[in-house]
């Protein structure tokens, strides 16, 4: 029988994002830095719908506190990811990404970090990038910026944030990580958002605080003026709003490396630019996280294939010189029900 690991392996890279295999092993060994081998084995038994601690201990043939303390263990170790129905814990296998590596905020280590770093660029980051439905979802910063109407629920930060219940802020991850490494930048830490189930799982991991929707809206608003990109899960649910820089963020790093970035990233919007209203002040050319504009004789040129609809440059353009605008119709995207859902898309290879 092959080694719990790469069995464990196997059953990760049939989930959503994937998690290939490598010449080095360096996959392997992020595991073993993870799991111990009876984590391993219970997560191989476990499938994406929610059960509770009696349903697996009497499935698995186990004693049944024992199992329900490993189960809650591995949920507050980020390694499986635990819901209430009715006040009763249930417990579900999660992706590597999104899931067992964003569940890691507050056990970040510099080895872990090392060689996720190293698997990225050597097996994972073409995973990641080859799946037709993506894990994130570029929207548009302030929704008063856009040139037309109706938006979609799903396309409206502000309306996704007063659709919730429950609402948790998180410190972004990527930045976390960059400055392990003693770099980093200068903006804030706690940006991330994360709404009902998944913010209940953060805020009793501790991995988050539980905020209002004044606080939420607050620092939505915060994050437009630092220059941070809004990206959420690819559901219409919405689960969570990341806050991302193209100076931490491994999403935005790995976009601006593509000749097309607006075809690797769903998004409903795209910029229009008045190169004849503009007045040659920069200050775009410094917004754009994916390099679309640039700034030639005093006039923004501007490079569609390269915009991913974030309206970064069109809120603090003086000139009013952009616009965002929707996209023609056969190009709009309308993304799965619930995270659940596109995790399956990611799967199958479906769009």
């Amino acid at each position: 029988m092959p080694d719990v690991y790469e069995r464990l392996r196997h059953k990760l890279d049939r989930m959503a994002t994937g998690y290939p295999a490598t010449a080095s092993g360096v996959e392997l060994r992020i595991l073993r830095q993870l799991f111990s081998p009876q984590d391993a084995e219970l997560f191989l038994s476990l499938g994406l719908e929610p059960e509770n601690a009696a349903d697996i201990a009497k499935r698995l043939g186990t004693d049944q506190a024992a199992q329900a303390d490993h189960l809650e263990d591995m949920a507050r170790r980020g390694l499986l990811f635990r819901l209430r129905r009715d006040g009763e814990p249930r417990y579900s296998a999660i992706p590597f990404i999104v899931g067992i590596y964003e569940f890691q905020v507050n056990r970040l280590t510099p080895t872990l970090l090392k060689d996720i770093s190293e698997y990225f660029l050597t097996g994972l980051a073409r995973s990641f990038h080859s799946r037709p439905t993506p894990h994130q979802r570029s929207i548009p910063i302030e929704t008063h910026i856009l040139a037309e109407r109706p938006i979609a629920p799903y396309d409206d930060a502000v309306a996704i944030i007063e659709s919730k219940d429950r609402i948790a802020v998180a410190e972004c991850l990527c930045r976390k990580a960059v400055r392990m490494y003693g770099k980093g930048c200068r903006h804030p830490l706690e940006t991330c958002l994360q709404f009902d189930a998944y913010a209940e799982y953060y805020v009793d991991n501790s991995m988050a605080r539980a905020i209002s929707t004044d606080e939420a809206l607050a620092i939505v608003k915060r994050n437009e003026q630092e220059g941070l990109v809004l990206q959420t899960l690819n559901s219409q649910n919405v689960e969570a709003m990341c806050a991302c820089c193209s100076c931490c963020c491994g999403m935005l790093i790995a976009l601006r490396l593509f000749p097309a970035p607006s075809r690797e990233v769903m998004s409903n919007y795209v910029c229009r630019v008045e190169a004849d209203l503009c007045t040659g002040c920069g200050v775009c050319i410094g917004r754009c996280p994916t390099k679309a504009l640039k700034l030639i004789q005093d006039r923004v040129h501007f490079k569609p294939e390269r915009c991913i609809g974030c309206g970064l440059c069109v809120t603090t353009c003086p000139a009013q010189a952009h616009t965002l605008m929707r996209k023609p119709p056969a190009r709009l995207y309308t993304p799965p029900a619930t995270m659940t859902a596109a995790f399956e898309r990611m799967r199958s290879g479906a769009q």
